[in-house]
């Protein structure tokens, strides 16, 4: 299928979806493409074809509080200046750290073989660093490879 014929779903377009959203998409041949302005205010618009997860609410520990995507942001901030929206795998070592961290504090709630709903803590995807971007994490979902997303800072 082609690009031009598949469904392209825009997430906050127009940024106004201010609500705190974090979603993941995983890669799935499904016809869809969900676009997304990411890399900081180097503002890079990309897309992934697959399907949309919605997270949200307490982190794999409860004990931890809630899911905050600004957490995430500050990895590529330095105070509110966003020195590293575009890194790629030049972020340095001591904010991967930190991002590996806070993605695997992140619940995706998934059906086992048994038929019961669990939470699995994500992975960030090592093999993709070079697609790394504020608001665009290539993660490891146990359902395959996808992106975490969230609102952009730009």
């Amino acid at each position: 299928m082609s690009s031009s014929s598949k469904r392209h779903v825009p997430l906050d377009p127009d940024g106004t979806w201010r609500a705190t959203w974090l979603v993941v998409v995983v890669e799935a041949p499904t016809g869809v493409l969900y676009e997304q302005q990411c890399a900081g205010t180097g503002c890079d618009a990309r897309a992934i074809e697959g399907y949309l997860v919605p997270l949200g609410g307490l982190k794999v520990d409860a004990s931890a509080g809630f899911i905050e995507p600004d957490e995430l942001t500050s990895v590529f901030h330095d105070g509110s200046a966003c020195a590293w929206g575009m890194c790629g795998d030049r972020l340095p070592h001591d904010r991967l750290g930190r991002l590996r961290q806070l993605i695997r504090s992140v619940p995706y709630w998934h059906r086992r073989g048994d038929g019961e709903e669990v939470p699995s803590p994500l992975e960030l995807d090592e093999r993709r660093l070079g697609e790394l971007a504020e608001a665009w994490v290539p993660v490891i979902t146990p359902d395959g490879p996808g992106v975490l997303m969230w609102h952009n800072c730009d």
